[in-house]
């Protein structure tokens, strides 16, 4: 197994540092190849700061822009620059939402089920969120319901970005993938199930961040998965099961 793990961040100085230790720290203890691919946007000090940490970090790669390119295309960056030796893709967010203490969670699960994609989720049992605002969690029920109805996908928690895939998955999506902001994530499930893959989740713990500012914004939001819902077509060469 060799994991290419892909992060996408934008202003995120307070946070890299400490997210990058426990990453390496965690994948040390799991004993697993692997590689950390920061797409980085922004005009704080991030840059620099995982930039001075290559010097003792091995396989961290970095690219950056000064101009925010967008969610999708940052996640696009990554995992068109993955090892090809690598196996597996995993996606976390970039401000400590997600423990990396936990990746050995979604792991076990693809090898117990041999799922194609594991996702880290708050919904099902076992999940945890910490302090999470009601718009928030106003935006995440919206979401999952209402696709749930329009594309029959009965995974509980879709906007989570905590995953693990098998490459396989990415490489035959890739090129489809139309969405440009956190609709995104959806659209990635949405691909992967009318191509038969299996999705299953795993119970992760969701904290909030302590430092810096969310880019998530309700009505935006709101707006783009209005759009998901009534714009996406489905490819003809895809199974629908």
């Amino acid at each position: 197994m060799f994991i290419s793990i892909v992060i996408a961040v934008y202003d995120e100085e307070k946070n890299v540092k400490e997210l990058t230790e426990r990453i390496y720290n965690s994948m040390q203890k799991l004993k697993i190849d692997f590689e950390l691919i920061y797409v980085i946007d922004g005009t704080d000090n991030t840059y620099n700061i995982l930039r001075n940490m290559q010097k003792t970090h091995k396989n961290l790669i970095l690219f950056y822009s000064q101009k925010r390119r967008g969610f999708a295309a940052a996640f696009k960056k990554g995992f068109k620059a993955i090892n090809p030796k690598a196996t597996h893709i995993l996606t976390m967010d970039g401000d400590l939402n997600h423990q990396p203490e936990e990746i050995h969670l979604l792991i076990k699960k693809m090898k117990d089920t041999n799922a194609d994609i594991v996702i880290g989720s708050r919904y099902i049992k076992g999940g945890q969120i910490d302090k999470m605002p009601l718009w928030k969690r106003i935006v995440s029920a919206f979401a999952n319901i209402v696709l749930q109805l329009r594309f029959g996908l009965k995974i509980k928690d879709k906007t989570s970005g905590y995953r693990l895939y098998k490459c396989k998955v990415i490489d035959s999506i890739i090129d489809n993938l139309k969405y440009k902001n956190f609709e995104f994530l959806m659209e990635i499930l949405i691909k992967a199930k009318e191509k038969g893959y299996k999705i299953v989740e795993t119970p992760i713990r969701f904290k909030m961040r302590i430092y810096g500012k969310s880019k998530f914004q309700f009505f935006k939001m709101i707006i783009q998965y209005i759009k998901l819902f009534f714009s996406y077509k489905k490819q003809e060469n895809f199974i629908n099961y």
